[in-house]
C-alpha cells in the first residue's frame, strides 16, 4: 500500500502526499497529550498536529502515521480494534518514513536510528 501511494504521487514525503490527496493540515494547541489527529468532516479530512511539534522532525512521523489512518480507512474507535487500528498506522508510517529515506538518500535504511531524521519513535523499529 505503501508503494501505491508513493507511486501515484511520485514521492514519499508525508507532506506532499496529504496536499495531493487534499488533506489540510493544521496546527491547534493539544496540549502535552496528543500530537496529531486525523478527522474527518462530511467530505474534507484535516490531520491536526500539535504546536509543540511544528517544525519539528516528529511531524514527518506524525503526518505518516495519520496518513496511516487515513489509507486504511480507519474510523476513530473507542474500542479493541483502536489498539489494532494504531499498530496498523504505525506500520504504515514507518515504512512510508523507510521509504521517503530511500528516496532522499537513494540508498536504503539499514539502522532504525536513521529514521530518526523524520520522527521515528525508536520503538517503531520492530516494524522494520
Amino acid at each position: 500500500m505503501v508503494h501505491t501511494i508513493g507511486n501515484e504521487n511520485n514521492t514519499y514525503n508525508p507532506f506532499i502526499i496529504a496536499k495531493n490527496k487534499d488533506i489540510e493540515i493544521k496546527y491547534i494547541d493539544f496540549g502535552i497529550e496528543n500530537y496529531g489527529q486525523l478527522i474527518r468532516i462530511e467530505d474534507s479530512n484535516i490531520i491536526l498536529l500539535s504546536q509543540l511539534i511544528k517544525g519539528m522532525k516528529k511531524s514527518f512521523f506524525i503526518v505518516a502515521h495519520e496518513l496511516g489512518h487515513y489509507v486504511l480507512k480507519h474510523k476513530n474507535q473507542v474500542s479493541d480494534a483502536r489498539v489494532r487500528d494504531e499498530f496498523e498506522a504505525n506500520f504504515f508510517a514507518t515504512d512510508l518514513c523507510f521509504e521517503f529515506y530511500r528516496e532522499q538518500h537513494k540508498k536504503k535504511a539499514t539502522q532504525p536510528r536513521q529514521l530518526l531524521e523524520y520522527g521515528m519513535p525508536m520503538e517503531m523499529a520492530m516494524f522494520i
